[in-house]
């Protein structure tokens, strides 16, 4: 019996063998919904990753389509997902798609020195690919820009592409072409299967500076409000071909926020010193209605709250209306704030009158503790010695010496009574 069964199942693992290839050399997806080393949703802002299935855009850059890619060959195997993302909880919706294929030793890197080739050369201009930057996140990625026509309307997706060892990972944004959220995402991504800082840069012949990319504005100076609304938005300056824009747009209006999307293009920010200098420009936001006392949220993440008539501020770490200073234990966790208190230190009060306040923070050198003395380590003290504000309290002194010194030396109207009988810290 044993004779018999060796050849089947000899001839059953060749099988299996050569369709396991013929798959892999097709660029067929046989494996899905993420795993080890792929995106999940903590890293797609809790959207849930799936198995790509059915009709989708290439996973790939792929220019010059008809013509194969000789490291095909050397491909092994592929895993792709898709999810739908809605980055800082926002309305807006977008669709990514992650694709990680295994070669054989250099394939992955055979591919990217491909792609740098065909860049340069392929000039379809119904299915354009241009390449925006390079080394983006990880050395050795490319950031590439898709611009082709599907059912009579013109549409953009982003890629960034690269390689962790001999894995290939594509991320692809194909909702918007948003090359903000493609490089976020896309680092992340290649984290994930394990890229460091060692791959080797591909061989790029050519740098397309004539696509304009879409960009998120990452920096707005101030907000004006009325029934239009005014953000002063960072834009970078340069040559012809550095801005184009930016435009606002009303995403949301809700009870109690509005929601407002930021964009500007360019073809020369990220082509090196391309865009040597910054400006802030206004950028105008029409409302259905006066803004009242209503929040803004910008780009998804930045939020801004009504500070006095007809301008806003934005929020800080503590939120829009963190506690205001006086003797409570809020009020202390904002002082330890103001002191730059790493994460896992510990604070206690020992001396407060609503305007003037001394705290200790204790730093474990140790390993991170619930409190302490739970572990063991090192810990060490400081005295902070504080003053309220109309923004919180701001340290005014620091020491490890007992009583009053150092902080009346810093400042000579600090009440003794709150300092001179305590010991040092």
């Amino acid at each position: 019996m044993t004779v018999r069964r060796l050849p089947l199942l000899v001839l059953r693992a060749v099988l299996c063998g050569i369709l396991c290839a013929a798959s892999a050399a097709c660029g067929l997806v046989h494996a899905g919904a993420g795993g080890d080393g792929m995106l999940s949703a903590a890293d797609l802002y809790g959207g849930r990753p799936t198995e790509v299935s059915g009709a989708h855009p290439p996973l790939v850059p792929a220019p010059c389509a008809a013509e194969p890619f000789r490291s095909d060959d050397d491909r092994l195997d592929t895993r792709a997902i898709t999810a739908s993302v809605a980055p800082g909880s926002g309305d807006r919706r977008f669709q990514v798609y992650e694709y990680v294929a295994g070669y054989r030793p250099g394939g992955a890197q055979a591919y990217l020195d491909e792609l740098g080739e065909r860049l340069g050369r392929c000039r379809d201009e119904a299915d354009h690919y241009s390449l925006v930057a390079t080394d983006i996140g990880v050395p050795g990625t490319m950031l590439v820009q898709h611009d082709y026509r599907e059912g009579g309307a013109e549409k953009t997706g982003v890629y960034l592409v690269g390689r962790a060892g001999d894995r290939l990972v594509s991320v692809l944004e194909s909702t918007a072409g948003d090359a903000t959220l493609v490089n976020e995402i896309g680092v992340r991504a290649l984290r994930r299967a394990g890229a460091t800082g060692d791959a080797t840069p591909s061989v790029v012949t050519h740098e397309d500076t004539t696509r304009w990319v879409t960009f998120a504005v990452s920096t707005i100076t101030e907000v004006r409000d009325g029934r239009v609304l005014t953000l002063d938005a960072r834009v970078p300056d340069g040559p012809d071909g550095c801005l184009r824009g930016p435009t606002g747009r009303l995403d949301g209006f809700e009870p109690k926020l509005v929601r407002v999307d930021i964009r500007f293009e360019s073809r020369l920010l990220m082509a090196g010193n391309g865009c040597p200098g910054e400006r802030t420009v206004p950028v105008e936001v029409r409302l259905p209605k006066p803004l009242g006392e209503r929040d803004v949220v910008v780009n998804l993440d930045q939020l801004y709250t009504l500070d006095r008539p007809g301008l806003l501020r934005r929020c800080g770490e503590l939120g829009c209306h963190p506690a205001p200073t006086g003797c409570t234990s809020d009020s202390y966790f904002q002082a330890a704030r103001d002191a730059d208190a790493p994460q896992h230190s510990y604070h206690r009060e020992r001396g407060c009158d609503g305007k003037w306040l001394v705290m200790d923070i204790s730093i474990n050198g140790g390993p991170v503790c619930e409190s302490p003395g739970d572990c063991a380590g090192a810990s060490g003290t400081t005295r902070y010695f504080y003053r309220a504000t109309p923004t919180g309290w701001r340290v005014i002194a620091a020491t490890t010496k007992p009583g009053c010194d150092d902080v009346l030396a810093a400042e000579p109207g600090f009440p003794r009574g709150l300092c001179a009988t305590l010991t040092a810290p």
